[in-house]
């Protein structure tokens, strides 16, 4: 299974930089281990029960490892509040609007949407999450850059293993007036798919369910933010 997912990788890398040669080349040693593996698992089906299990113990503790991952960055951000940037993000400030992509055009088609549809009161606060390249790596930092563009707030996020996790972590350190997430639309079976294997996925969803079980955990009776669900 290692050498098969290696080889699917190394053929999905050579398809994008236009190497179709040699990314054939490569589809077909992945045909032969996706054959070595089936057979293996018919004549013992032990060792794939037992990867199964562990996989599905580490899907499930992944977003405690997430929260463990990024605890360290809470410190620091309140250590750092006397920053103008987060003085002006921390504390029903703000309303987050995440974006898949972090460039000026999506940051005002977005406003422009929510002005549009929901007249929010206060400030956008756009945040955009750059994933991890070597998402095992729960333990490593993230880095966060906060700047003020006109009336709004950008929150631009690195090193991240999950995008939702991400998300609904630092709404509840920036505790938001209130969070626009986007849906979009896709098949759900594909999109815990994408979950499962790029940190990705249905985002929004995620992002709500995520923060729903931690208020549900947590004592605390603070004014808890409004959730928009937006179709993308």
């Amino acid at each position: 299974m290692l050498m098969l997912s290696a080889t699917v990788a190394v053929a999905l890398a050579l398809w994008r930089e236009g190497r179709r040669v040699l990314c054939i080349y490569f589809w077909i040693i992945s045909a032969i281990f996706a054959f070595a593996l089936v057979d293996n698992v018919i004549e013992r089906p032990d060792g794939a029960i037992i990867a199964c299990i562990f996989i599905a113990g580490c899907e499930r503790r992944e977003p405690l490892f997430e929260v463990h991952r990024i605890a360290g960055f809470r410190g620091d951000v309140r250590r750092r509040r006397h920053s103008p940037p987060l003085e002006g993000v921390v504390g029903k400030k703000v309303n987050l609007a995440p974006l898949r992509t972090n460039t000026r055009e999506a940051r005002n088609r977005k406003a422009a949407e929510i002005h549009e549809h929901y007249h929010p009161r206060g400030p956008l606060g756009f945040i955009h999450v750059k994933l991890l390249d070597n998402r095992s790596e729960f333990l490593a930092p993230i880095q966060v850059r906060v700047w003020q563009e006109r009336d709004d707030y950008v929150i631009e996020v690195n090193g991240a293993i999950a995008i939702a996790n991400t998300i609904a972590y630092i709404s509840e350190l920036v505790d938001p007036i209130s969070i626009f997430l986007g849906l979009t639309r896709q098949n759900l079976m594909t999109q815990s798919f994408r979950f499962m294997l790029f940190g990705e996925g249905e985002t929004g969803l995620l992002v709500y369910a995520i923060l729903l079980k931690y208020w549900k955990s947590t004592p605390e009776e603070d004014v808890r933010p409004l959730i928009f669900l937006m179709s993308e």
